[in-house]
C-alpha cells in the first residue's frame, strides 16, 4: 500500500522523498482506515504489518496493525527513495527546470542518478533482500507493506495513487503482480 495523503486539499503538492517526513492528513488517516474495512470485507486477516521509516508510512501501518493485532515491524527497505535537489519542489517547477529528466521519471521510471540521492543499484539491492526475507518467513501467509510511490515504481512503471493498494505474490523464483494502483 502507498500511505495516505501528506496535502490537505488545496495544497500544492510537493516533490516529498525520504529527506521530508510528512505526517498523514485527516483524509490520510482516513484512508488507512479504509484499508482496515477492505481486508476486514474480503476476509484478509494479514500475519505481518511492514513499513519503511517515514511517518506517513507509519502512521498507516500503525491503524492498520492496531485493527489486526499487529505491530508494525520496521523495513527500511520500503522508505522512500530520496528525490535530492527535487525534493520539496512542485511539479511544475521541476518540469520547468529538468523537462527531460522529469518526463523520463514520470513516464519510464528511469532513474535519475545526477539528481537523486543514493543510487538505484543500492535501493534495488535493499529491497530485493528485505523481499528475499519475506519468501522465507512468510510462505503461503499475507503481509501488508506500507511505502511510497517512488519505490513501488520498482516493481512497475506505472504510479500509486495515495492511501490505493497493489496486490503482489511472492513465489521463491519469481514476483507476480495481481493487482495495481486500487481503491478501497
Amino acid at each position: 500500500m502507498r500511505h495516505g495523503n501528506t496535502f490537505e486539499e488545496g495544497q500544492t503538492p510537493v516533490q516529498v522523498g525520504a529527506r521530508t517526513d510528512l505526517p498523514l492528513t485527516a483524509r490520510g488517516l482516513c484512508q488507512a482506515r479504509e484499508m482496515v474495512k477492505y481486508l476486514s470485507a474480503i476476509g484478509v486477516s494479514p500475519d505481518a504489518i511492514y513499513a519503511g521509516k517515514l511517518k506517513r508510512q507509519t502512521q498507516s501501518a500503525q491503524i492498520i496493525g492496531e485493527f489486526f493485532g499487529l505491530k508494525f515491524q520496521d523495513a527500511p527497505a520500503l522508505t522512500e527513495i530520496d528525490y535530492g535537489c527535487w525534493e520539496g519542489l512542485s511539479s511544475k517547477t521541476i518540469m520547468s527546470q529538468w523537462p527531460k529528466e522529469y518526463a523520463e521519471w514520470n513516464d519510464q521510471a528511469k532513474w535519475q542518478s545526477h539528481i537523486f540521492q543514493g543510487s538505484y543499484e543500492g535501493m534495488r539491492k535493499n529491497l530485493d533482500e528485505w523481499l528475499n526475507a519475506l519468501r522465507e518467513s512468510y510462505e503461503e501467509k499475507t503481509v501488508v507493506a506500507i511505502t511510497s510511490n517512488g519505490l513501488l515504481r520498482f516493481f512497475k512503471n506505472e504510479k500509486v495513487k495515495t492511501g490505493h493498494f497493489c496486490e503482489i505474490h511472492l513465489f521463491r523464483e519469481k514476483i507476480e503482480i495481481y493487482s495495481w494502483n486500487q481503491s478501497v
